[in-house]
């Protein structure tokens, strides 16, 4: 009895031990399964900076800036006040001009002397005075056209008496022009200025109504000979004359000074700042666009 006892509880025993064997073997199974595998999840894009466009400036324009454009007729200063006086009756040095701000001086223009068969002299002088000028723009010049309306060639014979004055006929020269072209540029303050001077003159003598005159009876002074060779001789001087002086530093110096002076004003007013006040401006960037200096600037 007790045998059959014993095998009923080992028969059970194995029974319950090959029941947790099969409920193992199927949990290891479910926790075995295998599974597709996730596929990675994009990441964010990093944040790129910001690129540059083609001819875009690498900085923005400075908070508070102007900008202006004044046209160069208005720089230079108003063209009916200039001119150009030919006359050297009293001296050499009389001959002067003025364009515009600054640009003034004085040209020597000796007088003219011919020795005639006899030994004699024949000084001729001259003296004329231009009309203000007509101002355009020939590319990127700008052109100043003085127009004489007539010069006069005084005419001298042997002396400066009553008798040599009246010994020789006076000439005169109609219509004669001089033109002035100035090209513009910017110096290293970005403000106005000029490059170079180009002067051209152009006319001619007209002739007497007697050019011929003779003294001691066979000595012959041709006057209207006289007066075309000394009108070839003042044509170089003024050209010559007036571009040495307009380039010589001084000449530069005070037109930079006054043009300063000038868009200095402009600017404030244009600012609503009074120009006698101690304000100053800073020029951020100026050049000339055609015959107009374009500028952008701050006031200080």
């Amino acid at each position: 009895m007790n045998r059959s006892h014993r095998f009923i509880e080992r028969v059970a025993a194995l029974a319950a031990a090959a029941l947790c064997m099969n409920v193992f073997l199927i949990s290891a199974e479910s926790s075995a399964q295998v599974f597709p595998p996730r596929q990675p999840q994009p990441s964010a894009p990093a944040p790129r900076p910001p690129t540059q466009m083609p001819g875009q400036a690498a900085m923005p324009p400075q908070a508070g800036a102007l900008t202006r454009s004044i046209p160069l007729t208005a720089i230079l200063g108003d063209p009916t006040k200039s001119f150009i006086q030919l006359t050297n009756m009293r001296s050499p040095f009389d001959t002067n001009f003025a364009l515009g701000r600054g640009l003034t001086g004085r040209i020597t223009l000796e007088k003219y002397t011919h020795e005639a068969g006899n030994g004699q002299k024949v000084f001729v002088h001259v003296t004329g005075v231009s009309n203000p000028p007509m101002v355009t723009l020939e590319g990127p010049e700008m052109r100043y056209q003085f127009l004489f309306p007539i010069i006069q060639f005084k005419t001298y014979y042997k002396d400066y008496s009553g008798e040599g004055d009246t010994a020789l006929s006076d000439l005169v020269a109609e219509k004669v022009m001089v033109d002035v072209f100035l090209t513009p540029t910017i110096d290293q303050r970005r403000l106005p200025t000029y490059h170079s001077v180009r002067i051209a003159v152009i006319g001619a003598v007209k002739e007497a109504d007697k050019c011929t005159h003779f003294f001691d009876m066979i000595f012959p002074v041709n006057i209207c000979k006289i007066g075309a060779e000394y009108f070839k001789q003042i044509q170089p001087a003024l050209e010559n004359g007036m571009r040495e002086v307009l380039l010589q530093p001084p000449t530069r110096m005070q037109f930079e000074q006054q043009i300063y002076q000038f868009i200095r004003a402009e600017l404030l007013s244009k600012a609503g700042i009074n120009p006698m006040s101690p304000a100053q401006v800073e020029i951020l960037q100026g050049e000339f666009r055609g015959a107009d200096y374009v500028v952008s600037y701050q006031p200080r």
